[in-house]
């Protein structure tokens, strides 16, 4: 169901106002939707044959089982629409919750996402290429990709250290470009959906 609260205003406009155009275009459809609002009258009507179906139906008997599954279902479907009508009108009175007896509607708690640790083992070795080498970590849950960093000198130096390479698996993160007979210090940290996490311990290599 489209929950227009969830959309940017570049996305809402768009949806309001195709439906503003639609009603403008022909009436009867808005009063189709609003028929299916029930009137006092109706969910009376449907209450007491509910409760006439229940007490009927205590006897067992198959067909006035079928009478009272059908009643049921009539009178899910009027008081469903009913009771989202009344949390919707409870933003601007909320005291029509406690007349009507409509539970609050519960707040749907967002998916924590696991907190990134630092990549442990990290390993490198010689790529395939001159001026390549490759780099392996044990894989993070939750990560999205692996970041690369690296750098030429002192590591304990931040800044000796820049970006040299990104990859998406942690067992082959392939870093290009790198100078041969130089010595590389390099370290990786895990990206994920609320961004990086602590870097990984450094390892060293020179490149071939």
């Amino acid at each position: 169901m489209d929950n227009i609260t969830l959309l940017s205003s570049a996305e809402a406009i768009p949806r309001t106002a195709a439906v503003v155009v639609a009603i403008s275009k022909d009436p009867s459809l808005y009063t189709l939707v609003e028929a299916c609002f029930p009137k006092q009258q109706e969910l009376q009507e449907v209450d007491e044959e509910h409760k006439a179906a229940f007490s009927a139906a205590a006897d067992g008997d198959p067909e006035k089982a079928k009478r009272l599954k059908a009643a049921r279902q009539k009178l899910d479907r009027k008081f469903s629409i009913f009771f989202t009508l009344v949390r919707h009108a409870a933003v601007e009175h909320p005291e029509l919750l406690e007349a009507f007896g409509v539970p609050a509607a519960k707040t749907r708690k967002a998916p924590t996402t696991p907190a990134l640790t630092s990549p442990q083992n990290p390993r490198a070795k010689h790529g395939k290429n001159t001026g390549e080498i490759e780099l392996k970590v044990n894989p993070i849950k939750a990560a999205k990709s692996y970041d690369i960093s690296c750098c030429i000198g002192d590591p304990s130096i931040e800044a000796n250290w820049r970006h040299c390479g990104v990859g998406v698996k942690a067992m082959h993160l392939l870093v290009t470009g790198l100078v041969p007979g130089t010595v590389y210090w390099f370290r990786v940290r895990a990206i994920g959906a609320n961004g990086p996490g602590p870097w990984s311990q450094y390892v060293t290599l020179m490149c071939v």
